[in-house]
């Protein structure tokens, strides 16, 4: 049976509101994500979860087979993406549909492309892995980060971060949210992501884009323009 495709998009967001279907290149962010997900053609039903009737109705426009609306526990900004997924496989299996493994897509990433998501599931498959997330390397290595405490700067870890070239450093990866897969059972007995036998995708960063501010969308706007520039594709 193939996975199940979750879009979770709430409609509040503080810090730059409306975010999941602000409009990059005249297209809601939204829009982007499900389209990826559907032309991949790795899903048997991709689900919108949101607790706002116009980011439903975009899902709709946008071919989404399951739109669900979200309690309003999961509505707050307290919400974490875990536990709307486990609502969504719950509520899914309650009307019959049980999904043996899943993935999430966050409508915040809509660089993510169908290949990204075919490449991941690939990795997926053939693995005994129970999640696959992709994940991109840190622009700066998190071992150099400082802190301030009364009016100084201190190292937050350890003296490494200063005295070490960049280089030398292990190089550290994040989550980025564009795709994840998991294996239900697994997932909704231990309750988070990236738990047990986790296996990286390794998203092209050009491709890795989190829209949390207006800067952000501006990125992916110039990202977007660049790709579709013929002087600046490669033969």
């Amino acid at each position: 049976m193939k996975p199940l495709c979750i879009i979770p998009a709430r409609g509040g967001s503080k810090r730059f509101p409306r975010k999941n279907i602000a409009l990059l290149h005249g297209k809601p962010l939204l829009a982007y994500v499900v389209e990826a997900a559907i032309q991949s053609g790795v899903f048997g039903s991709v689900c919108v979860s949101s607790d706002d009737d116009e980011i439903l109705k975009i899902a709709k426009e946008s071919a989404a087979d399951i739109l669900l609306q979200r309690p309003a526990e999961l509505a707050a900004d307290t919400a974490r993406v875990p536990h709307v997924c486990a609502s969504v496989l719950r509520a899914c299996a309650e009307k019959g549909s049980s999904y043996p493994s899943f993935a999430v897509m966050l409508p915040t990433s809509p660089l993510c492309t169908a290949e990204d998501v075919r490449a991941a599931f690939a990795i997926f498959a053939r693995s005994n892995a129970h999640y696959v997330p992709s994940v991109a390397p840190y622009d700066e290595p998190p071992q150099s980060a400082m802190s301030v405490r009364g009016n100084e700067l201190k190292s937050f870890f350890t003296r490494d971060g200063l005295t070490k070239r960049s280089q030398d450093l292990e190089k550290l990866y994040y989550i980025d949210g564009s795709v994840l897969f998991a294996r239900t059972e697994v997932f909704l007995r231990e309750g988070d992501f990236c738990g047990s036998k986790t296996i990286p995708y390794f998203i092209p960063p050009e491709r890795s884009v989190d829209i949390d501010t207006p800067l952000d969308l501006l990125w992916a706007e110039f990202l977007l323009e660049r790709e579709s520039a013929p002087h600046m594709k490669t033969s």
